[in-house]
């Protein structure tokens, strides 16, 4: 072999080589490593529209809320690339403020309702006669909330306004529907109630799950349900087979204003064991002293309308003829005190008591009581009975 011989297959040599080489540095994956962090704020806004109307009442909750949420959102991703860039892990943060609710409660079956649910921090504002009863119960009620100091006819718009709620409890057996009007007007969202017009424990249980509903806690207007149904049967049980004494209640004595058993109260005497003696085609009639004597009641019942227990008394004691009535002759006039004519005159949750205090009047053996006073004041109801709110 000569030297050209030699110096060709030496460069072909090299040359095999150096394409074997330069293949091998392309078939390797060239690695980039890349960390993204990407936050991303986003606004969303929804609406809830519930309607619910309860087969037992002909109460209807609507509510229409606009909830405005801020998500941000933090990825970090790392990024391995050959050809294409693939992510192999990503870490993803979402933080989520909770939803505040700010409740508007016009009169105390509202207040009843929403307090017993729970949500009584949520208030922004509620009538004097609402803190008043929720007192007694050693409610606290949120330092801020506006308090309404007059409600009849109509609580102010815009004292409801200045309290900036994001809904608002109307009783619309206490205002009816022209006031609804006015509220409807502020565009405010408004839980609707029967309330004042509810004439059975189950209507008022039917208002409490709608409200509850309505404001996304259903469960709970569940338990107070059960809760009230639970106190209910225990003064059924406590009253059952008993005699059914004959009862008048009078909320005035000049003129005599008394409920009739077409009545919420009515219906609270009967499940107390009595009989509403008014059984007249008006809700709330005036009697005059003659239909007393023909009722001839044999317990008369009364709410402090005198501001009093003994000026009231007096004032019962007026009436013509009144002193020919079994109740007044066997000694059964009762005068409720603040407390005990809120739980009897307001239908909400806490009535349930209001039907005991009712059937401990008229059958106080069944509570194991050897007598009742005259005057049932709030520490007697709070001592002997014993009320609470649902746990």
């Amino acid at each position: 072999m000569d030297w050209r011989s030699t110096v060709l297959t030496v460069l072909v040599v090299v040359l095999v080589v150096a394409v074997g080489y330069l293949a091998y540095r392309v078939n390797q994956p060239v690695q980039v490593r890349v960390t993204v962090t990407s936050p991303v704020t986003t606004t969303v806004t929804t609406y809830i529209t519930t309607t619910a109307t309860a087969p037992a009442s002909t109460s209807t909750v609507t509510t229409t809320a606009s909830v405005v949420s801020t998500v941000t959102t933090t990825t970090t991703a790392t990024v391995t690339s050959t050809s294409v860039s693939t992510v192999t892990s990503v870490t993803t943060t979402t933080t989520t403020p909770p939803r505040q609710i700010r409740i508007a409660s016009l009169d105390p079956a509202c207040s009843q309702i929403i307090f017993t649910l729970g949500l009584g921090d949520e208030v922004v504002l509620l009538d004097t006669y609402s803190r008043q009863i929720l007192t007694y119960f050693n409610v606290t009620i949120p330092p801020n909330a506006t308090i309404l100091t007059s409600i009849w006819p109509a609580p102010s718009i815009e004292a409801v306004v200045n309290a900036s709620p994001t809904v608002i409890c109307y009783d619309l057996g206490f205002y009816g529907p022209s006031t609804l009007a006015s509220f409807s007007s502020i565009g405010i969202p408004i839980i609707i109630i029967n309330g004042t017009a509810d004439r059975t424990f189950q209507q008022i249980e039917t208002d409490a799950y709608l409200v509850a509903k309505a404001l996304g806690a259903p469960e709970r207007g569940l338990k107070v349900a059960s809760w009230m149904s639970t106190v209910i049967n225990s003064v059924t049980s406590k009253v059952s087979g008993l005699s059914k004494p004959t009862v008048l209640f009078m909320d005035w004595s000049n003129p005599i204003y008394a409920p009739s058993n077409l009545t919420f109260i009515g219906y609270e005497i009967g499940v107390a064991g009595g009989l509403d003696v008014v059984n007249t085609t008006v809700p709330w009639p005036t009697l005059t002293p003659s239909q007393v004597l023909v009722y001839n009641p044999d317990y008369i019942i009364a709410s402090d309308f005198m501001g009093n227990c003994s000026a009231t008394l007096a004032a019962i004691m007026q009436i013509p003829g009144i002193n020919y009535t079994k109740a007044v002759r066997e000694g059964h006039v009762y005068v409720l005190g603040n407390l005990a004519t809120s739980l009897v005159e307001e239908p909400g949750p806490l009535s349930v008591y209001g039907a005991e205090v009712i059937a401990a009047i008229l059958h106080p053996e069944a509570f194991g009581l050897s007598s009742v006073p005259q005057c049932i004041s709030s520490e007697w109801v709070l001592g002997m009975l014993k009320p609470t709110l649902p746990g």
